[in-house]
């Protein structure tokens, strides 16, 4: 008998919270249109100052990709936001939020205005892994993020 059947049904707690998967093509209005819909979604698992912080990194990594992931085609390429949270722990959720592109990694040239995204999504996250790749370019966030007040007892059971 398999292990899972004699586990009974899989169901998902009560706590769980489905996952946010965007795409949209690499634009400025697009990546702020997935900014919002991220904070909405991550508004409902954690504090409002802590949500703040997640949209903002994210949005980083949103722009990284409008402003240099198909700067060599010329047109936009498709970029893909996926968030995924743990159910609460007695010290908060695991949330990994990854972005992901089909252009080319560009590093910084210049110590210009510019260059400024990946240390801040450095300072607001507890891990910013980048990994450029023939296919395109993948950033991987991670935080452990504060279950609010309303969620804790269900964090308890």
């Amino acid at each position: 008998m398999d292990v899972l059947q004699r586990m009974g049904p899989r169901t998902a707690p009560a706590t769980a919270v489905p996952p946010l998967e965007l795409c949209a093509l690499a634009t400025t209005e697009n990546a702020a249109s997935l900014r919002r819909r991220f904070r909405c979604w991550v508004a409902e698992i954690t504090d409002l100052d802590t949500a703040d912080d997640l949209a903002l990194a994210v949005y980083e990594a949103l722009a990284n990709v409008v402003d240099h992931a198909y700067a060599d085609r010329g047109t936009p390429g498709l970029m893909t936001l996926w968030s995924a949270v743990s159910c609460p722990l007695l010290t908060g959720r695991d949330l990994v939020v990854t972005v992901v592109d089909e252009g080319a990694w560009r590093p910084s040239t210049s110590p210009g205005w510019r260059g400024r995204g990946l240390p801040l999504m450095r300072e607001l996250m507890h891990s910013t892994a980048v990994l450029p790749g023939e296919q395109g370019t993948t950033v991987q966030l991670r935080r452990r993020v504060p279950v609010p007040s309303r969620d804790r007892a269900a964090a308890l059971v």
